[in-house]
């Protein structure tokens, strides 16, 4: 994506919501969706999840390679659906702007198009929603420290003022740039741990304390995995460091 479309779009996306504690329920967190909304459901299912009191925070992706993108993309109106945007969603915004579609498709977009290569209905409706999606949470924490979602490489320090702060190139880069096993390990004070996609990998994995839980539902179903975490786990894994283990190609 040119760096020029990707800055018109940012422009007008929430860069850092700050969201309570959630002290009635448990919150959840989950990578790449991709569109794999029968895996998300089973996962849902498998984790005990309660949509009437947990939280679901998703690193982005929600949409592009699987076939369920347009389910994926009605939970935006769910009351426990707490996702960052990601690069996917951001081709598709970009092209419902500007109606120039061969970008997104050539990204995993086909899922919208009909053999014509013509949509296959009107996506606009979720322009507004996905505008409204932030680029990063930092959620309050009463027995740690808070805890940090976003897609790309967080900003230091990992806070609201630096966020706001930020240049256009700046939040580009972070959008356009994951933790990879190359990246340099960094602590992002105050936060407890940072949760954000990464490349995919067999199981979470941690650089500093940001914790990489993107396990390729892309890849679905041959190879990859959904699955929720909690935060405690994920907690553990930034103690133990786990080390970067690739989704076998």
């Amino acid at each position: 994506m040119q760096q020029a479309s990707l800055q018109r779009l940012l422009s007008g996306i929430c860069r850092l919501k700050i969201v309570a504690e959630n002290q009635c329920g448990k919150d959840y967190f989950v990578g790449d969706i991709c569109g794999q909304f029968d895996a998300l459901q089973r996962a849902l299912t498998k984790a005990g999840f309660d949509p009437r009191c947990d939280r679901l925070f998703c690193t982005g992706n929600l949409i592009n390679y699987g076939k369920d993108s347009l389910k994926v993309l009605h939970l935006l109106s769910s009351h426990w659906f707490f996702p960052v945007i990601g690069p996917n969603e951001l081709y598709m915004l970009e092209a419902l702007q500007r109606k120039h579609y061969l970008n997104w498709y050539t990204h995993g977009g086909d899922w919208a198009f009909d053999a014509k290569l013509q949509l296959k209905e009107d996506l606009s409706q979720f322009s507004d929603s996905l505008a409204k999606v932030p680029i990063a949470f930092r959620i309050q924490q009463q027995s740690y420290a808070d805890v940090g979602v976003t897609n790309g490489l967080p900003l230091l320090p990992f806070t609201p003022e630096r966020y706001q702060q930020a240049s256009m190139n700046e939040l580009c880069d972070c959008l356009q740039t994951g933790i990879s096993q190359e990246s340099k390990a960094v602590v992002y004070p105050p936060m407890s741990c940072i949760v954000t996609a990464g490349e995919p990998a067999q199981k979470i994995w941690v650089k500093g304390n940001t914790v990489a839980i993107n396990q390729g539902a892309r890849f679905l179903p041959g190879k990859g995995r959904l699955k929720l975490w909690k935060l405690k786990k994920l907690l553990k894994t930034v103690q133990k460091q786990t080390r970067f283990q690739p989704v076998i190609g």
